[in-house]
């Protein structure tokens, strides 16, 4: 009997950098976080990874230019906690790409299975990318400062 068996691509691409001001993303490490198997192309992983990264720095565009107006350079240089030796904030735009990007990958790799089974596995997906959705927003919220609901009496 034989098998496929998925493993990580053997050659570690390089970074992902979206101009000066944001920290690159190593598509190795976004690899391991996101847990994403060898089914997964480095092409198809960088391509996620950097719509993910335009997305999300669209979203904070803004605020990037209100920084760069207080004299900060790069978003290292924004005053947050020291976590495990890395910015608050980087680690805050870290997860945004990485579950944007993971719910990008679910949405392309969603079975196609038209059995009952398939179905029920199909909502279960659904589930999962409006998590990683929210996980974005959250992330984006937190950069931002602002509160991770808006509520409003009708």
């Amino acid at each position: 009997m034989s098998g496929l068996v998925a493993t990580a691509p053997t050659t570690a691409p390089d970074p992902l950098r979206s101009g000066d001001w944001y920290p690159s993303i190593d598509l190795t490490n976004a690899r391991a976080v996101m847990r994403v198997d060898g089914t997964v192309t480095n092409e198809r992983l960088t391509e996620c990874i950097a719509l993910a990264m335009s997305g999300v720095e669209d979203q904070l565009d803004a605020w990037q230019q209100q920084q760069v107006a207080l004299g900060r350079t790069t978003l290292i240089e924004v005053p947050s906690k020291i976590i495990a030796g890395t910015s608050r904030l980087v680690r805050l735009y870290r997860r945004a790409v990485y579950a944007s990007a993971q719910a990008e990958l679910i949405e392309r790799y969603r079975d196609v299975d038209t059995t009952h089974a398939g179905h029920k596995h199909a909502d279960t997906l659904d589930s999962t990318i409006d998590d990683y959705r929210r996980n974005v927003r959250y992330a984006i919220r937190d950069i931002l400062g602002r509160p991770r609901a808006d509520v409003e009496l009708l």
